[in-house]
């Protein structure tokens, strides 16, 4: 509301002023609200933080729960130049000897030579790949170029390329490859072109120029410990948790073994972000004795509830490991420490896995589960989290309502003491102005 900077100059007495202490001592409580606005968001702000470290916490949970994720298996080849190997999670522990008998091809013809600038009468292609006719490639053209049939060729996308090449004599010729490698990729092309010169068509392939590199296409074989094995590219994935490359001829022995480095990192990366939430709330739960002033978490029974669930899955023993061998976290290294936080013991660990394997990814599978159910159920719609951050933001906009209802408030009293003060004021002046009259009348009959 608009001031009047006169306002007591008829009383002489400071009447803005006394006006201004008495609206500043009505915003009292707007202020005090103010305080607590900013305390709210900073606690929102601070659970964002809080739920983004407990996503966290279950990414690293469901990569110990899901087998496919721990990926604790890994393979190696004797001679990587011969073949690639890669495990996953159901692959078995154990050693195979490999021999890559053949590489796959893809089929690749050549035409005969022609003379250069030769051309083509109209007519039809017909190619047959993989034992299924393609679509007929027309041309209708008097004189279309061996490059032309080759465009052609290429752009109805049959699964045949051609290229068209000129040895240093001038003859030229069309190459022919299939786009797909594999026995049952082959092709077979009937022509009805006619070439300029009574020269021959291109109704059959060159196969009887030495020197050409032709190939027939065929499947990769390979011997896994003497058992013959297809597949029409030099990848084979059709065998159990095993995926492998053959990349030239020869032998090699293939090694699946637990991969310990990768159990380590994913139980470290597991402690590490049950520790970042540790660590959040524990920094923002102390209290000032001083001050007499708490931190944002202090006294914060959201918080309290998430390190209570927290503390309750790494202690209580799942059910799937009620007749296991490790059966707690301690048994493979993961210790809870007096300031806390968890601790990962690599060399329990390591020594865990060597001795067995399968009870520990077990005890991570288990413990990966139990704690990613409890902190899906945090931050489910009904949640501890999600529930606290609802309430924090209903506070937020129900104080924000408070202090428009008394700014309203505020203005009004604003009002009416102006209005109080500035007819005093006139009042005043009125009378002043009537004593000055009276005095200077009485001044005057004393004369």
């Amino acid at each position: 509301m608009a001031t009047t900077s006169s306002l007591g100059i008829g009383t002489g007495v400071d009447l803005q002023s006394m006006l201004t202490s008495i609206i500043n001592a009505e915003r009292a409580p707007i202020r005090a609200l103010d305080t607590q606005i900013a305390a709210a968001n900073n606690k929102i702000s601070l659970y964002g933080t809080l739920k983004s470290k407990l996503d966290a916490l279950k990414t690293a949970s469901e990569t110990l729960q899901y087998p496919s994720r721990l990926s604790a298996l890994s393979a190696t080849s004797s001679d990587t130049a011969v073949i690639a190997a890669s495990a996953n999670y159901t692959a078995a522990v154990g050693t195979y000897g490999m021999e890559v008998a053949q590489l796959a091809g893809n089929q690749k013809s050549f035409s005969i030579a022609y003379t250069a600038g030769s051309t083509f009468g109209p007519g039809d292609i017909n190619f047959t790949v993989g034992g299924v006719a393609a679509a007929t490639i027309s041309l209708s053209g008097a004189t279309s170029s061996l490059q032309d049939v080759s465009t052609a060729i290429n752009n109805a996308q049959v699964g045949v390329t051609a290229t068209v090449i000129t040895d240093s004599a001038g003859k030229q010729r069309m190459i022919l490859t299939g786009d797909k490698s594999g026995a049952s990729n082959g092709f077979s092309m009937a022509s009805s072109l006619t070439a300029s010169g009574s020269q021959a068509s291109l109704a059959s392939f060159d196969t009887t120029t030495v020197g050409l590199n032709r190939t027939v296409a065929q499947d990769a074989m390979l011997k896994i410990d003497g058992i013959n094995i297809t597949s029409s590219t030099n990848n084979f994935s059709n065998i159990s948790g095993l995926n492998l490359t053959a990349v030239k001829l020869g032998t090699s022995t293939v090694s699946v073994q637990n991969d310990s480095a990768k159990i380590t990192t994913a139980a470290q990366a597991f402690v590490d972000s049950y520790n970042a939430v540790a660590t959040l709330i524990k920094s923002n739960s102390g209290y000032n004795t001083t001050t007499k002033v708490g931190q944002a978490f202090s006294g914060d029974s959201a918080t309290r509830s998430v390190l209570n669930t927290l503390g309750t899955a790494r202690t209580t023993v799942p059910t799937e490991l009620s007749s296991a061998t490790l059966k707690t976290l301690s048994s493979i290294g993961i210790t809870m420490q007096q300031t806390g936080l968890l601790s990962l013991d690599t060399a329990v660990l390591n020594t865990a896995v060597k001795t067995s394997p399968t009870d520990v990814i077990k005890n991570l599978n288990a413990y990966g589960k139990s704690f990613g159910d409890q902190v899906t159920a945090m931050l489910a719609s009904n949640g501890a989290v999600t529930n606290r951050l609802s309430n924090l933001d209903s506070s937020v906009r129900r104080y924000q309502d408070s202090q428009e209802k008394m700014e309203v408030r505020v203005a009004l009293v604003e009002k009416r003491y102006r209005a109080q003060f500035t007819a005093l004021d006139t009042l005043v002046s009125s009378m002043q102005t009537t004593s000055s009259y009276l005095t200077q009348q009485i001044a005057a009959l004393q004369k």
